[in-house]
């Protein structure tokens, strides 16, 4: 089923924790925004709840757990268990299904195509397969927070998560004072998910700053220009999602680009 949504032209500032606090129990789920390229929307479920297990035979889809534990089958594959901060992902004409395990509700991002549909099944092998040997992005099938941060350790640090057709995700570390150099995007929209700690946004020219904390998205259409600022104590960790292109202009000298909008 296509689903054709609006881009916001404004910046947004998406606060999470003020969408779990406006629904009851759960079920439920809620579509946040489109950036051109995927739908955005989040989930919420309670412990023991499974969904259909399904097929995309064209797109990866992908996860990023906010809160409590789950479990994918993907694929043949071992079963994989994930938790916050972690990023799942599922490529492209694998069957999966996703539950819910532990004692609290889950949460999570979906990210995936606008023409997505859940109408494709498959049944899953009763002989498990070895997981892929993935060095490269896109990392399938499991990027653990923890991992990442034992494995980088400290701050600055940026690795890729994932790396398509449609996307490029870049999990970025900072200590609190460290900046990215200010620069904007001539033609994608760029948005990012706080995992860890508290982050400061200065968008484009005359507009509030914008004050994130973990939890949260941050959305910044094209066009304009961004800073960013680690405020927080201990490590900051966002995850930046562009195109697969990942074009940046960083000043305004120069003359074979279009010039930042405010």
């Amino acid at each position: 089923m296509t689903q054709t949504r609006a881009v916001s032209a404004e910046p947004q500032h998406i606060r999470i924790s003020d969408i779990v606090a406006k629904h009851e129990e759960p079920p439920w789920s809620e579509w946040l925004f489109t950036d051109g390229r995927n739908n955005v929307g989040l989930i919420c479920d309670a412990p023991g709840l499974e969904n259909a297990a399904h097929i995309h035979k064209d797109f990866n889809e992908w996860w990023i757990v906010l809160q409590g534990e789950v479990i994918w089958e993907i694929g043949d594959y071992p079963q994989i268990r994930a938790k916050a901060g972690d990023v799942v992902i599922c490529p492209k004409r694998q069957r999966h299904s996703i539950k819910t395990v532990g004692t609290e509700p889950s949460l999570r991002l979906y990210i995936n195509a606008p023409w997505s549909n859940h109408d494709n099944r498959g049944e899953r092998s009763s002989i498990l397969q070895p997981a892929p040997d993935v060095t490269e992005p896109p990392n399938m099938l499991l990027s653990s927070k923890e991992a990442l941060l034992e494995s980088f350790g400290e701050p600055p640090w940026t690795t890729s998560l994932l790396d398509d057709e449609r996307n490029k995700a870049n999990l970025i570390g900072h200590s609190q004072g460290m900046t990215n150099n200010a620069h904007w995007h001539p033609d994608f929209n760029e948005w990012w998910t706080i995992l860890q700690g508290d982050l400061t946004f200065q968008v484009g020219e005359d507009r509030p700053l914008i004050e994130a904390t973990q939890g949260d998205i941050v959305f910044v259409p094209e066009g304009m220009k961004h800073f960013i600022s680690s405020v927080g104590e201990g490590t900051s960790l966002r995850l930046a999602v562009t195109n697969s292109e990942n074009q940046h202009i960083y000043t305004a000298d120069d003359d074979s680009a279009p010039p930042p909008i405010s």
